[in-house]
């Protein structure tokens, strides 16, 4: 009878080791948890710093964004001045603006004696004439302008008719 109990307390002894072991190891697995849920924190409060900082940038972008062309804008301004006092400035006024809007990448659509193209012509009206094709621009009455390539205003034409 003794042996029997020394064996129920050697097996007692090898349950109490594993259930000791194991409450080791939920000791490990909760202060590695505690640890990983800590650095998401850290990670979530960085990322919402790193939204809030580049949203103000983003705004601040917006706020003077239109600084550069402004400030190329203001020789134009000056010449304007001049030009009212002198008549004869209008085309060079118009030369000088154009190129600074040339060089940000606005091109004027290239309309008379051209094919009437609808992606990038507006037909007011049509003409009879027998000196231009049909479908040809014979006249255009407000100039269209593409910037980077792609269409901001469309040219207002008239198109040759037969």
């Amino acid at each position: 009878m003794a042996e029997e109990w020394f064996e129920r307390s050697e097996e007692n002894l090898g349950e109490t080791s594993e259930a000791e072991e194991l409450k080791a190891q939920l000791l490990e697995a909760q202060s590695l948890a505690e640890e990983r849920l800590d650095q998401l924190l850290r990670c979530r409060a960085d990322l919402d710093n790193v939204m809030k900082r580049a949203a103000k940038e983003k705004e601040e972008y917006v706020k003077y964004a239109s600084e550069k062309i402004i400030c190329k804008l203001l020789p134009v301004l000056d010449s304007l001045d001049q030009a009212a006092k002198h008549d004869q400035g209008t085309k060079v006024l118009y030369q000088q603006l154009l190129d600074i809007l040339k060089a940000d990448g606005l091109v004027p659509v290239e309309a008379v004696g051209k094919k009437f193209d609808p992606y990038r012509h507006e037909a007011l009206y049509q003409v009879k004439t027998d000196e231009l094709e049909e479908d040809t621009v014979a006249e255009e009455i407000q100039k269209g302008y593409l910037f980077n390539s792609r269409v901001i205003r469309f040219s207002k034409v008239a198109v040759a008719k037969r």
